[in-house]
């Protein structure tokens, strides 16, 4: 098996890492320009002087929280864009080799973790909510509001999920790659600079150690099983199943994703448990990768 971080095909000088990086950032500042007037002309032709845009989050207060949590899409269809241009026309490489070092991506493997990293999302939620629940109370959503979630978030935070895990985990941790080789020096810079860009989300109000902490273990985990099985697919699975559960699942005061009509409304949040369930996630989730795939 190939491993995706040995890249033979195209070209792929820093010069051209950086240029590639810079223009996938340049299309997400585009993007957040045209989401950012679209939201402002939502806000302005509501006709409701409760709606407004929080500065904190970019979203929009008091109107359709699944509708604002689409728009913010825009910003990673742009990126998207911006990523394939640089990979196509600056490395001159085709955007697979972003995934894996193989001839075709392997879709199964992106599935299974998916199915699987889902599975411990969802057995380690059902313990805690066991386990504290005072914490948690239904949240009462229609049927339609519901379905209409249900649809952006099957449709659209995968390719979120997919374009961090391109950027960050595909043509960054490439470029770092060419240098250094130590699995654990590698997911500790790229899930460093990957957990850090998440420390502006509004759930760093309930605690900036503990929730800066998970950001960090995330980032960490998801690089260093990357690198160890030697290709993206698991790392997009499993990036796609924690976000997507998360919505579906759970909405809070202080989400990012705003006030959205998920199943259940978080009263009272625990940053501490949050982080030790998500140390068990993912070192089952490795354990299981390790197991299923092998480690290089």
């Amino acid at each position: 098996m190939k491993h995706y971080l040995n890249i033979k095909e195209g070209k792929n000088n820093w010069p051209r890492y950086l240029a590639s990086i810079l223009l996938a950032v340049g299309f997400m500042i585009a993007g957040s320009i045209v989401y950012f007037v679209i939201e402002l002309l939502r806000v302005e032709l509501d006709g409701n002087d409760a709606t407004f845009i929080e500065l904190d989050t970019g979203m929009v207060v008091g109107g359709n929280g699944t509708l604002s949590l689409l728009m913010t899409h825009i910003i990673y269809i742009f990126a998207l864009v911006g990523l394939w241009i640089g990979v196509r026309f600056i490395h001159k490489r085709k955007f697979r080799t972003l995934i894996t070092g193989e001839e075709r991506v392997n879709w199964k493997k992106m599935v299974w973790g998916f199915a699987v990293f889902a599975g411990l999302f969802l057995v380690t939620s059902g313990v805690d909510f066991l386990v504290n629940a005072p914490d948690y109370t239904w949240n009462n959503v229609s049927f339609s509001q519901y379905v209409f979630l249900f649809l952006v978030v099957i449709l659209f935070v995968p390719i979120q999920t997919t374009v961090e895990e391109l950027l960050f985990r595909g043509l960054l941790l490439q470029w770092v790659g060419k240098k250094l080789r130590n699995p654990i020096l590698l997911a500790l810079i790229v899930g460093l600079i990957f957990g850090s860009l998440h420390f502006a989300n509004p759930e760093m109000n309930d605690s900036a150690i503990l929730v800066g902490l998970d950001y960090l273990l995330a980032g960490f985990a998801l690089t260093f099983i990357a690198v160890k099985t030697g290709s993206l697919e698991l790392s997009i699975g499993a990036h796609a199943a924690n976000n997507m559960m998360i919505f579906l699942l759970f909405t809070y005061d202080d989400s990012v994703a705003g006030d959205i009509p998920s199943l259940f409304r978080i009263i009272d949040t625990s940053p501490l448990y949050s982080l030790i369930w998500s140390i068990v996630i993912f070192v089952a989730f490795y354990l299981l990768c390790r197991k299923k795939f092998g480690v290089r």
